[in-house]
């Protein structure tokens, strides 16, 4: 008996919460305002969307051409690293810090070229993110449409 008591207030709150978050319903005349209220909304949400969704897809080729070409950058940085380490095996000092210095930068471009490409998948999911965003806001402008012409209707 204890545990119905301690469930009804939680299933009340669970069942408000789902009510308050569900797409409102418009049926009536006096709903109107608050449709078109809503409305105005969304359409101005829908077009900071589609700005959004436009600068990113002219950001990507320009982040992609960026990874490319620290990843290209990169892979010339390690193979000079690997012909001062081979020239560095005489055992000179000289040849051997040149080595490391090699090394350094090729382990920098190397975290640029990651850094590059991190940037790009980022950018990519924004722009994902984004559309799907685009597309909930528009079926809700459909939706609306529909509940503005049967209130005109009735």
């Amino acid at each position: 008996m204890k545990k119905i008591i301690y469930l009804l207030p939680v299933a009340l709150f669970l069942s408000a919460f789902f009510y308050s978050c569900s797409p409102k319903t418009y049926t009536t005349a006096a709903d109107t305002v608050n449709l078109n209220k809503e409305y105005r909304v969304l359409l101005r949400e829908v077009v900071n969307l589609q700005g959004d969704i436009n600068k990113l897809r002219s950001d990507i080729p320009v982040l992609e051409a960026k990874a490319q070409k620290a990843e290209a950058k990169s892979r010339e940085s390690l193979e000079e690293s690997r012909r001062q380490a081979s020239t560095a095996t005489s055992g000179n000092l000289k040849q051997i810090r040149k080595a490391e210095s090699k090394a350094d930068d090729a382990q920098d471009d190397a975290e640029d070229a990651k850094e590059a490409n991190q940037k790009l998948e980022d950018a990519q999911k924004k722009l994902a993110d984004a559309q799907a965003e685009l597309a909930k806001k528009e079926n809700r402008l459909r939706d609306l449409d529909r509940q503005k012409q049967a209130i005109q209707t009735s």
